[in-house]
């Protein structure tokens, strides 16, 4: 029995089964190492490696069988048993087996070495295997720059999105504080989500030389996270790394990715940066479960994912007051509801300035609390104190995309038209793909006369972001100024249809088709912003259109007082066609000084000894300085229409003839300045929204009302609706 066994193992080494087990065992580890590299750049399924494992172990009986069964021959592969004895090379094999064996080991004992010395994570429970590159390969910019991809959700849930844009949402914030990195803005680097884009291209698109990448798979209280650092040129992967943790070490991968990213880039942090890099914004995990949840409502931007969002971020502060994070996103929450109309200004204003002071008391150099704060002060006319934080946050955090779209405006409201321009351009360089960015484009280019060029940068918006109503917006306000009133009501109308919930568009429609002198259908799309949301500020100001246009003065003044005791917010020209009414029926009453004692306790700013100019007051000044004028109170009519006239003049040096000249001097009974500037103006080619109501027979033209000038160009705005309104017909049909 003895002699058996002995003899079956001599055949088991004569037919080198050993030599091919040995073989087998080492390249299947070789193959495990290189799927952990693979796998995630794949973006494949936690259990694909588990599967490959086990197709493996399969394996092994086969290839030992095979072994046993066939020979390799000089003549090819045969039977072991069709083999003479007398000619077999088992042993000239089995030769070549052990150098291949030998040099497969020397390969997985550099592989161990490497991984032992210069790809280790430093932390053993890690299931990660580490790849990084000894040199990076120079980029064109010398700062190194990077873009953070959402990372895929791989997790069974798909609601679990949130999550794993979170995570890339949080890597993108931590490397944002490091002022020796130009970091990507999410708005644009997200728009990458779900495409098949080629890094390359897509690096190209966002000016960066690197791009971070991954997948995030939940299951339970499991977290496994896999991303890797791309150089963008090459497609040469600078580090990968695979996590397998408990949630609740959601923040230590979060820290471990970041260093090793900041390690790969090859940067130098200096002690500010490494200390931001260092500073966790909160230990609670629900917390930050909420908080991501609040960034992904923001990121939607419609009325309802604001509230949403608004609730989260509440929740996340009061699970850790000390979120300074999410106490800045709040207040930034509440800017973008303010600004959509879905709070008013006063609340929403002093929600954003209390949210972010909370901020600054836990973190006092949080550029995004800083930059809300800032912008809060700037929408309340505090302009020296706003400019002092917007530029303090640009200065604390360099890749602060909010506080350069803020400062922007800030500029642009005070005539400083390079610098805001100089802004604006820095802010494309982050945000290339930024909506806010190219709206702010669109706007700075309207004002400057250059309604083709915002037609071109409102379609670059749509292109950007098809499913947003705001490149529409944009694009029906381009065509509008340039007189093309049919083509707007159409883009009009192609913003609505995507956002359905939003009272403005309707009531921009409405608007275009009064100019069209088309009252009937201007009364059916401002029923339909009613029917929307009843109590948006311009839903309740709808029917004052109507009035005005109808010329019930009597009525238009009752509701313009109601709506103004109710404390109506400005929304989209609110305030203006409020006092309208209010002016227009102090005109032919002659009750000016019953209007100007009412407008005291609405406007009191305006009354004050030396009243702060407010870019949303230019037109209060004008109503009012102007019955002020009419009432004998020269001297306060003149301090505000002299201090509006002067900015309407600097800006026209700028922007080309505003008609906000022509209203003052009319207002200062100066007929000769208010004709200087008309024919100037007149000269331009532009539309005034809703003329009927605000050009014909309005009494800040009054002291033009009998000019050859002034009838031609009203003349020339009829006849424009006329053929408006047979074109657009035209392409109703056709649509």
């Amino acid at each position: 029995m003895a002699n058996n066994d002995r003899s079956f193992f001599a055949e088991l080494k004569r037919r080198n089964v050993y030599r091919v087990g040995i073989a087998y065992v080492i390249v299947g580890w070789l193959a495990l190492q290189a799927l952990d590299i693979v796998v995630p750049i794949m973006r494949a399924p936690e259990w694909f490696s588990q599967l490959v494992l086990v197709l493996l172990v399969i394996g092994l009986p086969f290839a030992l069988i095979f072994a046993w069964a066939y020979e390799m021959t000089p003549e090819g592969l045969k039977r072991e048993k069709d083999v003479d004895r007398t000619q077999s090379v088992t042993q000239e094999t089995g030769q070549r087996l052990n150098r291949m064996i030998i040099g497969i080991l020397v390969l997985a004992v550099g592989i161990l070495l490497v991984d032992k010395f210069f790809l280790d994570t430093g932390t053993p429970e890690d299931a990660a295997e580490v790849a990084v590159a000894n040199e990076q390969l120079p980029t064109e910019d010398a700062t190194p720059s990077i873009a953070v991809l959402p990372f895929a959700n791989m997790s069974a849930d798909e609601n679990s999105a949130y999550f794993s844009d979170g995570l890339a949402d949080t890597l993108l914030h931590m490397l944002a504080q490091i002022r020796e990195i130009r970091v990507a803005a999410r708005t644009s680097s997200f728009q990458f989500r779900d495409q098949n884009t080629d890094i390359k291209e897509i690096a190209k698109t966002l000016n960066v030389g690197t791009i971070l990448e991954g997948s995030v798979q939940r299951a339970g209280n499991k977290v496994r996270v896999t991303a890797q650092l791309i150089e963008a040129d090459t497609g040469y992967h600078l580090w990968s790394g695979n996590y397998d943790r408990d949630m609740d070490d959601i923040f230590a991968i979060q820290d471990e990715i970041a260093n090793e990213v900041v390690a790969a880039l090859k940067v130098s942090l200096l002690g500010e940066s490494a200390e931001r890099l260092a500073h966790r914004e909160t230990e609670n995990l629900e917390a930050y479960t909420e908080y991501l949840l609040g960034v992904d409502d923001v990121a939607e931007y419609s009325f309802g994912s604001l509230s949403k969002a608004e609730a989260h971020f509440l929740e996340a502060v009061r699970l850790d007051p000390n979120y300074a994070l999410a106490w800045a996103r709040l207040g930034y929450t509440y800017l973008q509801m303010e600004q959509t109309g879905a709070g008013s200004f006063d609340e929403m204003i002093d929600r954003a300035r209390d949210a972010a002071s909370k901020a600054l008391a836990i973190d006092e150099n949080l550029a995004s609390a800083i930059a809300v704060l800032g912008n809060a002060e700037r929408q309340l006319g505090n302009r020296e104190l706003s400019e002092q934080l917007l530029v303090r946050a640009i200065e604390v955090g360099p890749n602060d995309i909010t506080a350069k779209l803020y400062y922007s405006r800030l500029l642009w409201g005070q005539l400083r038209v390079q610098e805001s321009m100089a802004i604006i351009d820095e802010l494309l360089v982050l945000d290339p793909l930024s909506a806010d960015a190219h709206f702010q484009r669109t706007i700075a280019l309207s004002v400057l006369g250059d309604y083709e060029g915002g037609i071109a940068q409102a379609r670059r918006m749509i292109e950007i972001n098809p499913n947003s109503p705001t490149g529409y917006y944009r694009e029906a306000e381009m065509e509008f100024r340039l007189g093309n009133w049919a083509n707007a009501v159409i883009k009009a109308m192609e913003a609505q249809a995507i956002d359905t919930s939003d009272p403005e568009l309707p009531m921009l429609i409405g608007d275009y088709y009064l100019a069209m002198e088309l009252p009937n259908d201007a009364e059916r799309w401002y029923d339909r912003a009613t029917e929307i949301d009843a109590l948006h500020p311009v839903s309740r100001a709808a029917p004052l259109m109507m009035y005005l246009y109808n010329n019930d003065i009597a009525s238009a003044a009752r509701l313009a007082r109601q709506l103004l005791d109710e404390g109506i917010d400005d929304r989209q020209g609110s305030h203006e066609i409020v006092l309208r009414a209010i002016w227009k029926d102090a005109k032919e009453s002659g009750r000016y000084r019953e209007a100007l004692d009412y407008l005291e306790d609405h406007f009191p700013r305006l009354f004050e000894d030396d009243p702060q100019w407010r870019f949303d007051d230019r037109f209060a000044r004008i109503a009012i300085g102007s019955m002020m004028m009419a009432a004998g109170d020269e001297d306060q009519g003149r301090l505000l229409l002299d201090e509006t006239l002067s900015r309407s003049d600097k800006a026209a040096v700028e922007f080309g003839p505003w008609l906000l000249g022509v209203r003052a001097s009319n207002g200062l009974g100066d007929k000769s300045g208010a004709l200087k500037r008309f024919r100037a103006f007149a000269d331009e080619s532009y539309s005034p929204d809703l003329w009927p109501i605000k050009v014909r027979g309005a009494s800040d033209f009054k002291l033009l009302k009998d000019e050859p000038e002034y009838l031609e160009w009203v003349n020339g705005l009829e006849e424009n609706a006329a053929e408006q309104r047979v074109l657009l017909a035209e392409l109703l049909e056709s649509k």
